[in-house]
């Protein structure tokens, strides 16, 4: 790596360590009082934000500053994971965060000590960021390998700053192909109950022998019952302001999953057959 390159990611990590810190005390000063509507919104999306840069920025802050844990009930948890994943936090979130504030910290110091030659930067943009970042969902939509039909319905939404649209079009997606497998005329949460009810299901997610097997046919029911009602129903009837492109992936990521689990089930029954 050139000296430029190197400077880029120390740029990077500045910033990131910055409005680490300032989350940090804007926690801190929650605690002790009582914040707006306003106030928890903007220190929310301060939090995605940081889940975001820590996601690109994951390997060079791991590889430079180490990584650290805090111990919660016994169980070990990532700093930045444990302080990062909810804007609800006590005494133990504040503690995560001074960890890896430090982690950041011991990063940067050591990338400044570290002659620009001998830093090797596993296969990510890392020397690219943050120039480039507003490219990475784009880019990300092409590397999560959606179901076809996902990328077919819902690509070019994506891509144009439609998430909402996007994520509708994904799930009348999948009513639509369950509707076009069984031959059914139902729709949406019923249509969804019928075709994977546990006792001779249109669709069989899997052989229905053992308990755990009907359980997981039981589950993935309301999965798909709970997409129709909770996610494709909201988008086409509400007027829903989706602004952010890694929440919409997360959706179309499930949208793909249920996707391929139809496309993988044993049809059992079609419309005329004694259902």
């Amino acid at each position: 790596m050139d000296e430029t390159g190197k400077q880029k990611i120390i740029s990077a990590l500045n910033k990131f360590y910055k409005e680490l810190r300032s989350y940090k005390n804007r926690q801190s000063r929650r605690c002790e009082a009582t914040f707006s509507e306003t106030q928890i919104r903007s220190l929310d999306t301060l939090r995605l934000k940081l889940q975001r840069d820590h996601g690109r920025l994951h390997y060079i802050i791991s590889k430079y500053g180490g990584n650290a844990y805090v111990s919660i009930v016994n169980i070990k948890c990532e700093v930045f994971s444990y302080s990062l994943s909810s804007l609800d936090m006590g005494f133990r979130g504040l503690e995560a965060l001074d960890a890896a504030i430090s982690v950041v910290n011991r990063a940067i110091g050591k990338l400044e000590s570290t002659p620009s030659a001998s830093i090797e930067i596993q296969d990510i943009n890392v020397t690219q960021c943050p120039e480039n970042i507003a490219e990475m969902p784009n880019l990300l939509f092409d590397k999560m390998q959606f179901h076809p039909k996902v990328v077919e319905t819902s690509k070019s939404l994506f891509e144009t700053g439609h998430y909402a649209q996007a994520i509708f079009e994904a799930f009348k997606a999948i009513n639509n192909f369950v509707k076009e497998k069984t031959g059914q005329s139902l729709d949406g949460k019923d249509l969804m109950a019928k075709v994977f009810r546990e006792q001779d299901p249109l669709i069989k997610l899997n052989k229905l022998e053992t308990r755990s097997e009907r359980d997981e046919q039981e589950g993935f029911k309301f999965l798909f019952m709970g997409a129709m009602v909770g996610i494709r129903n909201p988008k086409a009837h509400d007027d829903i302001a989706q602004m952010d492109p890694f929440r919409t992936l997360e959706y179309l990521g499930f949208a793909s999953l249920l996707m391929k689990r139809i496309e993988e089930g044993e049809v059992t029954q079609v419309q005329g057959e004694n259902v």
